[in-house]
């Protein structure tokens, strides 16, 4: 099992655990050469993912970012520069354990192959719950730096 695949199962598996008022931003460490970004948003109905790397959000935003046929292709809405920057999908909720699943390869594909960081170790995740006073919380099973 790569490291790659260790984080894309704990996300899965974190994001299944999230309450409402979850908010989750898993970054690339600053500075880096690298950088890409997935954050995440726990709603009552519905779960909100945004992917994107910084270099894109200052050239070509959307279809004509490199690499964006590869986040297009798994399942990913394009920015719309009217109204979001960043990659995205909503999902209605509550959500079954095969589509965190999905979701979590779409984030691991998005980071790794469209935006080419080179692996976990590279990253660091914010998360707390705007519901209970924006009290952070941990995820252990990332496997990644907390900030």
């Amino acid at each position: 099992m790569t490291d790659w695949d260790r984080f894309e199962a704990g996300l899965a598996e974190e994001l299944a655990m999230l309450p409402a008022g979850a908010l989750v931003t898993i970054d690339t460490k600053a500075p880096d050469t690298e950088p890409g970004f997935a954050q995440f948003a726990q709603f009552e109905g519905k779960v909100l993912a945004e992917l994107g790397a910084y270099a894109d959000l200052d050239r070509d935003v959307g279809l004509n970012a490199p690499g964006a046929p590869l986040v297009l292709a798994t399942g990913w809405h394009p920015p719309d520069q009217s109204d979001r920057d960043n990659w995205w999908v909503e999902l209605p909720w509550p959500i079954t354990s095969a589509i965190y699943r999905e979701l979590a390869a779409m984030v691991v594909i998005g980071l790794r192959d469209a935006f080419h960081v080179s692996g976990p170790a590279r990253l660091v995740y914010r998360a707390w719950n705007s519901k209970a006073g924006n009290r952070p919380f941990d995820l252990p099973l990332l496997g990644i730096e907390k900030l």
